[in-house]
Protein backbone atom coordinates (compact mmCIF):
# COMPACT_ATOMS: atom_id res chain seq x y z
CA UNK A 1 0.00 0.00 0.00
CA UNK A 2 1.25 3.49 -0.77
CA UNK A 3 0.76 6.50 1.00
CA UNK A 4 -0.39 9.13 -0.94
CA UNK A 5 -0.55 12.73 0.24
CA UNK A 6 -1.98 14.93 -1.44
CA UNK A 7 -1.29 18.55 -0.76
CA UNK A 8 -3.03 21.73 -2.04
CA UNK A 9 -1.58 25.09 -2.14
CA UNK A 10 -3.34 28.33 -1.25
CA UNK A 11 -2.50 29.34 -4.98
CA UNK A 12 -3.92 26.57 -6.55
CA UNK A 13 -7.34 27.39 -4.84
CA UNK A 14 -10.12 28.79 -7.94
CA UNK A 15 -11.16 31.65 -5.55
CA UNK A 16 -7.82 33.08 -5.05
CA UNK A 17 -7.92 36.04 -7.94
CA UNK A 18 -11.31 36.84 -6.52
CA UNK A 19 -9.57 37.25 -3.10
CA UNK A 20 -6.55 39.01 -4.32
CA UNK A 21 -9.10 41.89 -6.08
CA UNK A 22 -11.41 42.06 -3.55
CA UNK A 23 -8.35 43.08 -1.45
CA UNK A 24 -6.89 45.24 -3.83
CA UNK A 25 -10.47 47.11 -4.26
CA UNK A 26 -10.48 47.47 -0.77
CA UNK A 27 -7.04 48.74 -0.18
CA UNK A 28 -7.78 51.27 -3.27
CA UNK A 29 -11.31 52.70 -1.33
CA UNK A 30 -9.72 52.99 1.71
CA UNK A 31 -6.59 54.95 0.07
CA UNK A 32 -9.58 57.51 -1.95
CA UNK A 33 -11.05 57.87 1.06
CA UNK A 34 -8.50 59.23 3.30
CA UNK A 35 -7.04 61.61 0.53
CA UNK A 36 -10.44 63.14 0.46
CA UNK A 37 -10.93 63.17 3.84
CA UNK A 38 -7.08 64.96 4.12
CA UNK A 39 -8.20 67.54 1.44
CA UNK A 40 -10.79 68.56 2.82
CA UNK A 41 -9.48 69.50 6.39
CA UNK A 42 -6.93 70.93 4.69
CA UNK A 43 -9.91 73.38 2.30
CA UNK A 44 -11.59 74.32 6.04
CA UNK A 45 -8.15 75.15 7.57
CA UNK A 46 -7.91 77.43 4.72
CA UNK A 47 -11.18 79.12 4.70
CA UNK A 48 -10.98 79.28 8.74
CA UNK A 49 -7.73 81.53 8.11
CA UNK A 50 -8.99 83.40 4.66
CA UNK A 51 -12.01 84.85 6.90
CA UNK A 52 -10.02 85.33 10.14
CA UNK A 53 -7.20 87.51 7.66
CA UNK A 54 -10.51 89.12 5.91
CA UNK A 55 -12.04 90.14 9.51
CA UNK A 56 -8.89 91.36 10.56
CA UNK A 57 -8.22 93.27 8.25
CA UNK A 58 -11.26 95.04 8.46
CA UNK A 59 -10.95 95.49 12.51
CA UNK A 60 -7.45 96.88 11.57
CA UNK A 61 -9.57 99.72 8.93
CA UNK A 62 -11.86 100.54 11.54
CA UNK A 63 -9.22 100.87 14.20
CA UNK A 64 -7.63 103.99 11.93
CA UNK A 65 -10.56 105.20 11.21
CA UNK A 66 -11.39 105.74 14.52
CA UNK A 67 -7.94 106.73 15.56
CA UNK A 68 -8.64 109.96 12.42
CA UNK A 69 -11.69 110.20 13.73
CA UNK A 70 -13.60 109.12 11.28
CA UNK A 71 -16.11 106.95 12.42
CA UNK A 72 -17.44 107.49 16.15
CA UNK A 73 -17.79 104.95 19.11
CA UNK A 74 -21.53 104.06 18.16
CA UNK A 75 -20.71 102.97 14.49
CA UNK A 76 -17.58 100.90 15.42
CA UNK A 77 -19.87 99.08 18.00
CA UNK A 78 -22.55 98.34 16.23
CA UNK A 79 -19.99 96.80 13.82
CA UNK A 80 -18.47 94.47 16.58
CA UNK A 81 -22.03 93.36 17.60
CA UNK A 82 -22.07 92.40 14.13
CA UNK A 83 -19.22 90.86 13.89
CA UNK A 84 -19.71 88.76 16.95
CA UNK A 85 -22.77 87.74 16.35
CA UNK A 86 -21.75 86.61 13.12
CA UNK A 87 -19.19 84.41 14.80
CA UNK A 88 -21.39 83.17 16.71
CA UNK A 89 -23.29 82.01 14.28
CA UNK A 90 -20.40 80.37 12.50
CA UNK A 91 -19.05 78.34 15.71
CA UNK A 92 -22.60 77.21 15.91
CA UNK A 93 -22.92 75.91 12.70
CA UNK A 94 -19.54 74.31 12.96
CA UNK A 95 -20.55 72.91 16.27
CA UNK A 96 -23.78 71.40 14.97
CA UNK A 97 -22.52 69.92 11.69
CA UNK A 98 -19.44 68.17 13.63
CA UNK A 99 -20.43 65.13 12.60
CA UNK A 100 -21.57 65.77 9.59
CA UNK A 101 -20.48 63.22 6.69
CA UNK A 102 -20.88 64.48 3.05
Amino acid sequence: MSDSKTTVSWNSLPGRPLVNFIIVLIGMMAAYFSTIGAIRVQLAEKAETALVEGLDRRLARMEVMISEGLINKDDFYEFKNTVESRLSRIESYLTDNKGDKK
